[in-house]
């Protein structure tokens, strides 16, 4: 009876195994699938963008279409966020879902973080003073921006890419020593506080006391 059970046991561990290895090799061909998927969708995206810029005239205009544009993006990634974190999901840590309901949760962050994320690159000024105007949606993008980065291996160099330079030009995170956004018309390297503060030390340094007029008077 003792064999009996150990070798039932064997062979119920031997088909979960068998189960699980099935499970693992239908989440990589799902998710080499989904990779090719979003990289069509960010082309899409990318022309999107670009002919906004034909079609839109005048600053006014364009932030007022970006207001709208940006209202409905987190408010995607914000209720995606909140089923996402409920769910049996870890970014970084679980394999690519076969759930279609979290595929879809992943492709409403992902995608969406990408789109604002070209905004603030090619409208760097207005994309600014949206977030600075709406302290919730900032905070929601630095989120997003550190769940894409997670799950880096769904992304495209490309991608990949594009969120380092839109966390820099926001001053998430430190920026490169070259750093420079492409789309800005002036495209010269941006100082940053500390830049200044550098520099500063260093004119400091470089001024020297010249000659002074004695203030002796001999009698």
């Amino acid at each position: 009876m003792i064999i009996h059970g150990f070798f039932v046991l064997a062979l119920v561990c031997s088909i979960s195994l068998a189960l699980q290895d099935d499970i693992s090799s239908e989440s990589k061909k799902a998710e080499q699938l989904y990779i090719k998927l979003f990289k069509r969708q960010r082309a899409e995206q990318l022309d999107a963008i670009k002919n906004f810029q034909k079609v839109s005239n005048g600053k006014n205009e364009r932030k007022s279409m970006l207001q709208l544009m940006s209202e409905k993006i987190f408010q995607v990634i914000q209720k995606s966020r909140a089923s996402i974190e409920s769910s049996p999901f870890i970014p970084g840590i679980s394999e690519f879902p076969l759930d279609r309901d979290i595929q879809d949760l992943l492709s409403n962050i992902l995608e969406n973080t990408a789109l604002f994320s070209e905004i603030v690159l090619r409208f760097p000024d207005i994309a600014a003073s949206l977030l600075k105007s709406n302290n919730e949606w900032n905070i929601t993008l630095q989120w997003s921006i550190a769940f894409c980065n997670q799950m880096k291996y769904l992304l495209d160099s490309s991608t990949i890419k594009l969120l380092s330079l839109a966390s820099q030009e926001l001053n998430y995170i430190p920026r490169d020593p070259d750093f420079l956004n492409p789309y800005r018309k002036d495209k010269k390297p941006q100082v940053t506080l500390g830049d200044l503060k550098s520099i500063k030390k260093k004119k400091k340094k470089i001024i020297k006391k010249g000659p002074r007029l004695s203030t002796h008077v001999e009698l």
